[in-house]
């Protein structure tokens, strides 16, 4: 009986001795709590709009990431890649579920999805209109994608130049009072006017929150957008036309030549040694550029450094020599290209892309037979890159009822769309993107 005592006493205690060890096991086997491999996010917001053509960079954006990951990107269902990132970019409009499905390979276990809802929408943009004189002042017209919005804004001055926007409100300038209107995108109600003492206002740049700046046919002068009122004048600024901020510097094409601001201070800094007529664009690599008919002037933004460049096959950068307007030297976004409006004679008539690194032009767009381009109506779209074309009828008097506004692509030049803006004397200056 001692015996069997004893031996109940001895398996008691291996039982005992046993059981730290099946729990420590059990412990060891499951996942600590807030290890679990998660998908923070997409490189997108849920929701995201992006217009047609746009390209948007999504990624994997993991947490507690295992070894050995595999990935699967689908669009609407459909599979569309298995790296870790993907590029997505639609032609056609619409509502767009992109899932990503994470795992570690051979262990389904670990699977994790995560989905996002893209919206593709047709290219919105703004026509800002001189107007004609002595009948009707400027004016705003809205492309949504499908149709056309016409003179969405009251109060005007004459003589529409150009518009900037800050993602909320829009500026519009006129040569003739009110030289500056600021109008809510929202509703499109007007904010706030400045009307000038003399002169005539032709281009403007917002700077910060609280600074921007007005070129005028008197002088370049500080403004304050929130307030709307105008301030001092620059230094060494007498008929100041184009103008463009960039890294630490302000440029500004006063006359003929190209003066050089410190952006913060306004404080003058220097005068470039090479005229020009129009200006500015920036290409990708971050040179400024500016344009003397035949020429090109290349701009460091560093160094304030310039030089000449000859355009070859005798192209010539359009710019009006009797009135101002905006530049229609236009910058690609995603090559070392330049947009040229070539002017033969007083009109400009074909595009050419310049290469600006291996300097060589190519034909890019054909003008319509009869047609050229108007205004400043040589814009890229910053989302996608396609290059926007407002071509005006040859002639005088009803001949400028008959314009369109081609959308072409931006590195190979095919013509996407052509829209009928014909039918009033809208003299187009600007195409606005917002």
């Amino acid at each position: 009986m001692k015996k069997m005592k004893h031996l109940l006493s001895q398996l008691y205690l291996l039982a005992l001795l046993a059981l730290p060890v099946f729990v420590a096991s059990c412990s060891e086997d499951d996942e600590p709590q807030g290890e679990k491999m998660e998908i923070a996010g997409l490189g997108a917001d849920n929701g995201v709009t992006v217009v047609t053509d746009q390209t948007i960079e999504l990624k994997a954006e993991l947490v507690n990431a295992k070894a050995n990951i595999s990935y699967a990107w689908a669009i609407n269902g459909g599979e569309v890649s298995t790296e870790s990132s993907y590029t997505f970019k639609s032609e056609t409009a619409g509502n767009y579920t992109v899932t990503l499905t994470v795992r570690e390979e051979n262990n389904a276990a670990t699977e994790v999805t995560k989905s996002i809802t893209i919206k593709v929408v047709k290219p919105m943009f703004y026509v800002i209109n001189e107007g004609q004189l002595g009948t009707s002042p400027a004016s705003i017209n809205r492309y949504d994608g499908e149709a056309w919005q016409y003179r969405i804004i009251e109060g005007l001055g004459n003589t529409g130049t150009i518009a900037r926007t800050d993602g909320t409100y829009m500026y519009i300038v006129c040569k003739d009072q009110p030289q500056l209107t600021k109008i809510a995108l929202n509703g499109y109600a007007t904010i706030g006017t400045i009307e000038l003492g003399s002169g005539k206002a032709n281009n403007f740049c917002i700077l910060n929150d609280t600074e921007a700046i007005l070129t005028t046919t008197t002088g370049a002068y500080k403004v304050n957008p929130v307030s709307m009122t105008l301030g001092e004048k620059l230094d060494n600024t007498s008929n100041s036309k184009d103008i463009c901020h960039e890294g630490n510097y302000l440029f500004i094409l006063d006359g003929n030549t190209i003066k050089v601001y410190n952006a913060e201070t306004m404080a003058f800094e220097k005068e470039l040694p090479h005229q020009a007529v129009t200006g500015f664009a920036r290409t990708l690599d971050g040179t400024l550029w500016a344009a003397n008919g035949t020429k090109l002037i290349k701009i460091d933004i560093e160094t304030l450094e310039s030089k000449e460049v000859e355009l070859p096959d005798g192209l010539k950068v359009f710019n009006d020599r009797y009135a101002y307007k905006l530049t229609s030297l236009q910058a690609s976004v995603s090559e070392n290209v330049l947009y040229i409006a070539n002017a033969p004679s007083f009109s400009a008539t074909d595009i050419y892309k310049y290469d600006t690194m291996t300097g060589e032009a190519t034909l890019f767009f054909t003008a319509p037979k009869d047609y050229s381009i108007y205004g400043s109506c040589v814009q890229v779209d910053p989302r996608n890159g396609d290059v926007y074309l407002a071509y005006t009828e040859d002639g005088w008097g009803t001949h400028y009822l008959n314009t369109y506004i081609y959308v072409t692509d931006g590195v190979s030049g095919e013509q996407k769309a052509k829209l009928d803006y014909t039918g009033e004397y809208w003299f187009p200056s600007m195409i606005l993107f917002e």
